[in-house]
């Protein structure tokens, strides 16, 4: 490959890896094609994309970019793996990687962080953005709903007790 094509390579995937915060690089060796195409569908659909890289360029972007832990990492056949939310990238890797048994993970940057294999198979246990803001959402109503709960004890007690005493009135 040329310098002038490769250059061109780490020009692009730059400006296309520019506006992300969360890589995850895989060893995609061994792979089979409808592995790959399958893979490539699965994390399409949660708006993640995975991008086969050749090492130098990869080398040289992820340079330019200040990942230098992805950087050590690269050797073998690699894939990175970007997306806006790294807990749907982990558990997207994670599930296909138990069906599969491939793509090993490598290592990942999350929100600027360095995360080994490990620290990405943890990060896929955690509950997804969807689950995190039903559970926000659930504490946000329970407050009103204990208000408005004591504010109705209040009319009830009292009307309890008129009913305790009109039983009492017509036992005499």
């Amino acid at each position: 490959m040329s310098k002038v094509m490769r250059r061109r390579m780490v020009e692009e995937l730059v400006s296309r890896y520019r506006g992300a915060k969360n890589w995850v690089l895989v060893d995609v060796r061994g792979m089979s094609g409808r592995q790959s195409v399958e893979l490539r569908r699965e994390l399409r659909e949660s708006g993640v994309r995975i991008n086969v890289l050749k090492n130098s360029v990869a080398h040289h972007t992820f340079e330019r970019l200040e990942l230098k832990p992805l950087q050590e990492k690269l050797a073998g056949m690699n894939a990175v793996v970007f997306g806006p939310d790294p807990v749907v990238i982990a558990k997207k890797l994670v599930a296909f990687r138990e069906k599969t048994q491939k793509p090993e993970i490598k290592a990942a940057v999350v929100e600027g962080r360095f995360c080994g294999p490990a620290q990405v198979d943890s990060l896929s246990k955690m509950p997804g953005r969807e689950q995190l803001l039903g559970m926000f959402l659930g504490v946000l109503q329970a407050v009103p709903q204990k208000f408005v709960s004591t504010l109705n004890e209040i009319p009830r007690k009292f009307l309890g007790t008129l009913q305790a005493i009109q039983d009492q009135q017509e036992k005499k």
